[in-house]
């Protein structure tokens, strides 16, 4: 499911980062839902955010069948508790099967934690928000390690038909974009932007934050539907 589909998302914690994710989402006309505990926090949305909130513990299942949890399409638990986003996004995942769930790693020692239970997260940082939206938009493009404080990072792409046939430079921007390998038929090889990529390629790309947005564009909808 792409972004021109719109989802149902849940986002619990209403900290920075989860304003942002969820401020961004409501404005690319998806339902977007906030958890919090703590009812001022919603305050942080700002005046323009019209999207719903839920007063109320991310882990208690009462709250999140208020929040529309049996429908949603994508979850992220955003909080300060890496506790809590453990919690809640196993019972998202476990209990409610939602397609796309991701965690907020608060303390980075915790992450074999949530490796152990096979939680898709991220780190948090300045560029948590962003990364949540790109796992729930668009789980086909997935990053697969990362340089910094995320200003660089490797992506995995599964190529769709619709690039089937074309060259790499016809489809990467190059000066954001850079192809590092593509496996084809369980065989891996160094790609140049000459080289004509085929549907079920995996293509492997070190790319900025710009050049994956411009990415992204490339991608067709329909690829995106669970």
């Amino acid at each position: 499911m792409g972004t021109g589909t719109r989802q149902q998302i849940i986002i619990v914690g209403c900290g920075r980062v989860g304003v942002e994710l969820a401020l961004s989402l409501w404005q690319k006309n998806h339902t977007v839902t906030v958890v919090d505990s703590n009812p001022r926090a919603f305050d942080r949305l700002g005046p323009e955010f019209r999207g719903r909130t839920v007063q109320g513990e991310a882990f208690d299942q009462d709250v999140l069948k208020r929040a529309g949890i049996e429908t949603a399409d994508a979850f992220a638990a955003v909080t300060a508790s890496d506790s809590a986003n453990i919690v809640a996004a196993r019972v998202a995942r476990d209990i409610y099967h939602v397609h796309h769930v991701v965690a907020r790693v608060y303390n980075p020692r915790r992450t074999p934690v949530y490796e152990k239970l096979g939680l898709q997260t991220i780190i948090s940082s300045s560029w948590g928000a962003q990364r949540v939206e790109q796992l729930i938009l668009h789980p086909d493009l997935q990053s697969i390690a990362t340089a910094g404080n995320g200003e660089v990072q490797i992506y995995e792409i599964s190529v769709p038909h619709t690039w089937d046939g074309r060259k790499i430079n016809e489809l990467i921007p190059s000066e954001t974009v850079v192809p590092v390998a593509l496996a084809r038929g369980g065989r891996g090889s160094l790609p140049t932007r000459e080289t004509v990529l085929q549907a079920q390629d995996l293509l492997q790309v070190s790319a900025t934050a710009e050049g994956i947005a411009a990415l992204r564009r490339q991608f067709p909808d329909e690829r995106k539907e669970h």
